[in-house]
């Protein structure tokens, strides 16, 4: 599988508070983690880095424990590795009022063998390429995307 990851600061904000990680190949498992800061509020770009990071703990720490067999059992690691992201972020924003507020998107993409299993939330995006066609296969969870939704189903 072949990554490409490109991230943008847009027009109206100062830092980017993107955060990426890919792994090589290593026991025919690869990973790959977009985190984007929530814009608009402090500490954005520290958790997106959190969250980056704990889910990668997360995931490489718990990988052998599972039957990587069992898609479902996969599905759940990356679940939890976002809960365990999460949990993070409370911990160091409860201990900062400045950073009460910060947040961040969270993508995950494990490769396994010849399956992809995504994990996903916020606004961030994740696509695929296959014979030279783009197909979006996350959808935003944002007040946009909802009214989308809602125009598309009148």
């Amino acid at each position: 599988m072949l990554v490409y990851a490109k991230t943008d600061i847009g027009r109206a904000r100062e830092m980017n508070q993107d955060f990426i990680y890919t792994s090589d190949n290593f026991e025919d498992m690869q990973l790959c983690i977009l985190a984007d800061g929530m814009g608009g509020y402090k500490g954005g770009e520290i958790a997106s880095t959190l969250a980056t990071v704990a889910a990668k703990t997360y995931i490489e720490n718990n990988f052998k424990e599972i039957d990587y067999s069992n898609p479902e059992e996969i599905k759940e690691l990356i679940r939890k590795a976002m809960e365990y992201a999460n949990i993070e972020i409370l911990e160091i924003a409860k201990g900062n009022e400045e950073l009460e507020q910060m947040g961040t998107t969270l993508e995950i993409c494990l490769k396994y063998g010849n399956k992809v299993y995504i994990g996903h939330i916020g606004d961030s995006r994740i696509y695929r390429i296959r014979k030279n066609i783009i197909r979006r296969i996350t959808t935003d969870h944002s007040y946009v995307e909802t009214l989308v939704k809602d125009r598309n189903n009148n």
